[in-house]
């Protein structure tokens, strides 16, 4: 009955912290840090403004908890997506459809991560870095598998990589600054297009992208 009863309460503080974040996060990206008001992220949220400090202690951790879970959601749903094949190309083909989809989906992470830079520059940078090096090693297997395999040019993977996430990262930071005029997935073919006629060495499989 007891672990009954503490299933039942995790599974009610979780919700009741994702209420909170998914309100926070519309504020924060369109007010910003300094003018976000918890007052009216607990009136959002329907709920009182105590509710809000038992979750998080200040308006600071509720913001970073905001990009934390942007960030590990981001994560999660490149690696399902990676994982649904084995081939090199189309693992790095669904990663980069998953990013893009994730952040036309996340809106409103865009705007948080690229408007409090200054604020949180060392914080923010940090969050993103241990995710993105967290998966660096995942991302370099795939391209070297492709290397073996003949399918991709043996070249820097460092630099490589670095290109790789500077390409999607300033495509999406665009998008935000055009106001969103068209979809980011629409993108993904000319992307994959300047990405793929770059690195693939197999001609045979260089034309399915050209």
């Amino acid at each position: 009955m007891r672990t009954k009863n503490t299933k039942k309460i995790k599974t009610l503080v979780e919700r009741r912290k994702n209420q909170i974040l998914d309100v926070a996060s519309l504020i924060f990206s369109k007010e910003g840090f300094a003018k976000a008001n918890t007052d009216e992220i607990a009136k959002r949220a329907n709920l009182g403004k105590g509710t809000i400090y038992r979750y998080f202690k200040n308006k600071k951790e509720l913001f970073l908890s905001v990009v934390d879970r942007g960030l590990d959601k981001l994560k999660d749903s490149i690696l399902i997506e990676v994982e649904k094949t084995d081939d090199p190309l189309k693992k790095i083909e669904n990663a980069i459809k998953a990013y893009l989809s994730f952040f036309e989906k996340n809106r409103n992470l865009i705007g948080i991560l690229i408007h409090e830079q200054s604020s949180f520059q060392k914080r923010i940078a940090k969050r993103y870095f241990e995710h993105y090096y967290g998966n660096v090693k995942r991302i370099k297997r795939t391209f070297k598998s492709g290397i073996e395999q003949g399918l991709i040019k043996d070249m820097d993977m460092d630099s490589l990589i670095s290109v790789y996430a500077s390409m999607l990262n300033g495509l999406i930071y665009m998008w935000q600054v055009e106001e969103r005029k068209y979809r980011l997935q629409d993108r993904v073919p000319i992307v994959l297009k300047i990405f793929f006629t770059g690195v693939i060495k197999d001609k045979k499989r260089r034309k399915d992208y050209e």
